[in-house]
């Protein structure tokens, strides 16, 4: 359910943020139509009245009087033109029929007289008033004859206004309308885009642990989805390797468990089935407390396996040295070998250091040589060594025992795997070699063995190098 509501929420930010991106891009788009639309319909006029001013400038440039003036333009008068005549002191001499209002609305009227009193005719303005006849735009512009004149020729621009006004009407109309449609349809495509988001949230709740087979599928059109769900499938292999390997280790640890106390209680059963002996009752405690020793190391075994399974974390990892911690491992290898008639070879390079646990690392080495120890005939011999080999430590224990079948060398890390050389009376758990492989991975490096039967087993290990000085 807190799921299902998490991807309504990210429907509801994606639409928002995309009707409110929209929004902004409408607003623009209208505000720019609008001072667009508005400067080409009044430059428009403006061409026309600038166009208008000019052809009564032109009628009355032979005209050198007022009386003159006012009679040459009674037929532009006749007409429906807005014009107006004053003189350099603002007094109206002349306006239109069409006019209705003798105010003649000049906003710069200092600057005409000047620039009419030099007689220039580039002094012009346009300015935009409200006559009664509605609102007029205006060209203002001195008269070349007479002299000390100036002009007003004005068109009403209703149309315009109409026009701006409607475009507004609109926009606030439509805007919203196109807003809402608009998040209607997001709405539409953030549920269809996350749709797959959906499927994929479902498939995994329906993955139960008794059943990691399913996986995640996805179309091939869906490139970024594709590479989440890819590794989401790497985590469902994952996983599920983890969960086999956890069946696989709780059957093998109950079955290796089982053998022991089933000859415990049969051997208890037996004791109790009549009146025995106290040596035999002896022999009885003696073998149940034989087989309690056998479960002690299978407990042990699989306690230290589990600690090797979990990680080391870096900060836990100081520099070490190597040297000296093989050398301890390989004193006490010394002392395992001396009553099984083993002589044990050591060479150890000084000055070696990885990063790791020192205690871990050790296990490692202690657990190949009592391997070494455990399957090698009494006269052999056993070598240990330590050297550099490029950026790597590396860690070699060699015996000259009964050697591995080909058959078993894919398998001999593995838990509880005892291969056949074990059917020669060597005792153990089948934990140590998986033990030191554990150990060797969490610490970054890699193990290995060559083995032919008969000519003994050489394992190695190699180890990052790293420096003295590092903490």
């Amino acid at each position: 359910m807190m799921r299902a509501r998490v991807l309504e929420s990210l429907r509801a930010r994606l639409t928002a943020w995309y009707v409110a991106v929209l929004a902004v891009a409408l607003i623009l788009f209208a505000t720019l139509l609008y001072t667009s639309l508005s400067r080409q319909l009044y430059s428009h006029h403006d061409d026309e009245l600038t166009a208008e001013a000019a052809q009564i400038t032109s009628l009355l440039s032979h005209v050198d009087s007022p009386d003159r003036m006012v009679a040459a333009l009674e037929q532009v008068r006749s007409g429906e033109a807005l014009v107006l005549v004053l003189n350099a002191a603002g007094d109206m001499l002349f306006r239109s029929a069409a006019l209705q209002t003798g105010e003649p609305a000049l906003a710069q009227h200092e600057v005409l007289v000047h620039a009419a009193t030099r007689g220039s005719t580039d002094a012009q303005f346009f300015t935009t008033v409200l006559e009664s006849a509605g609102t007029v735009r205006f060209i203002c512009r001195p008269l070349p004859n007479p002299k000390g004149l100036y002009l007003q020729v004005g068109q009403p621009i209703g149309e315009v206004g109409e026009t701006l006004r409607f475009l507004t009407t609109a926009s606030l109309v439509l805007i919203p309308v196109v807003l809402a449609l608009t998040s209607l349809g997001g709405m539409v495509i953030a549920r269809r885009a996350l749709a797959p988001m959906e499927r994929i949230r479902t498939t995994l709740e329906a993955i139960q642990a008794e059943d990691l087979s399913r996986r995640i599928d996805v179309h091939p059109r869906e490139v970024e989805l594709g590479q989440l769900v890819g590794t989401l499938n790497r985590l469902l292999d994952r996983l599920a390797r983890a969960f086999a390997s956890l069946r696989e280790f709780a059957g093998d640890a109950s079955h290796q468990l089982q053998t022991p106390l089933t000859v415990m209680k049969g051997s208890i059963e037996v004791a109790l089935s009549s009146a025995r002996e106290s040596t035999a009752y002896r022999d009885v405690l003696e073998g149940v407390a034989q087989e309690a020793d056998t479960m002690s190391a299978i407990l042990m075994d699989l306690r230290a396996l589990s600690l090797a399974d979990a990680p080391v974390p870096s900060v836990a990892r100081p520099s070490l040295h190597l040297s000296e911690v093989v050398t301890e491992a390989a004193d006490l290898i010394v002392a395992l070998a001396e009553p099984a008639d083993l002589a044990v070879d050591v060479s150890i390079e000084s000055g070696i250091f990885v990063r790791g646990d020192a205690v871990r690392l050790q296990q490692v080495v202690l657990n190949l040589g009592e391997n070494a120890v455990k399957y090698s005939h009494p006269g052999g011999r056993i070598t240990i060594g330590l050297t550099r080999h490029g950026t790597d430590a590396l860690l070699t224990v060699t015996d000259s025992g009964v050697g591995i079948e080909d058959s078993d060398l894919p398998h001999i890390f593995d838990r509880f795997y005892r291969s056949r050389r074990a059917g020669q009376g060597a005792e153990g758990t089948g934990l140590g070699l998986a033990i030191a492989r554990r150990i060797v991975e969490a610490h970054g490096g890699r193990i290995a063995v060559q083995s032919r039967p008969g000519a003994g087993a050489s394992f190695t290990v190699r180890l990052a190098l790293a420096a003295a000085s590092q903490p």
